[in-house]
């Protein structure tokens, strides 16, 4: 798939997928769409900015401890051939930490706000087709990684539920 991806790569689709890819991208900007969100609801505690910065710290640490267990060559190491767009991180390929990050900010979101749940979910992909399309994944990588995000902002929402349910009994 990345050798595939190489052939389709065009200047402005290269610039939009670099940017993508810029961390502030895959977390601030994620964060601040749910504590807009938050605000626009009249919510006196700012829920889904809080999961979704708590859901993108969890997913990234544990990918980075996934990486090290893992110590799955980038795909410009294991072929020559690739020719990455950006500079090549240090760590292993699997799981994609963006793809991670990204989805668990986006899903956080999602569960607290329903309706910009897809718009935030197309934006997580997004990010996380980057890292294939800038050649520093595998496809399987940002699939780990999504995956991973999603199961760790579900388990932080489902918590933040069974919380509020305990502190809102009489």
């Amino acid at each position: 798939m990345v050798e595939a991806f190489q052939d389709l790569r065009w200047g402005p689709a290269n610039w939009c997928f670099v940017h993508l890819s810029d961390w502030w991208v895959k977390s601030l900007l994620i964060i601040a769409i749910g504590l807009a969100a938050d605000l626009a609801s009249r919510r006196r505690f700012p829920l889904a900015a809080v999961l979704a910065a708590i859901s993108y710290l969890v997913a990234t640490l544990l990918a980075n401890i996934l990486k090290a267990a893992t110590d799955r060559p980038r795909p410009s190491v294991a072929d020559p051939a690739i020719h990455p767009l950006i500079a090549v991180p240090g760590s292993s390929s699997l799981p994609s930490g963006h793809a991670a990050g990204a989805f668990a900010a986006a899903l956080a979101v999602g569960l607290v706000h329903p309706r910009l749940r897809w718009p935030l979910l197309l934006l997580a992909g997004l990010i996380a087709l980057s890292r294939v399309w800038l050649g520093v994944h595998y496809l399987t990588d940002v699939i780990a990684g999504s995956a991973l995000g999603c199961v760790v902002a579900y388990a932080a929402f489902r918590i933040a539920v069974i919380i509020g349910a305990r502190t809102s009994s009489p």
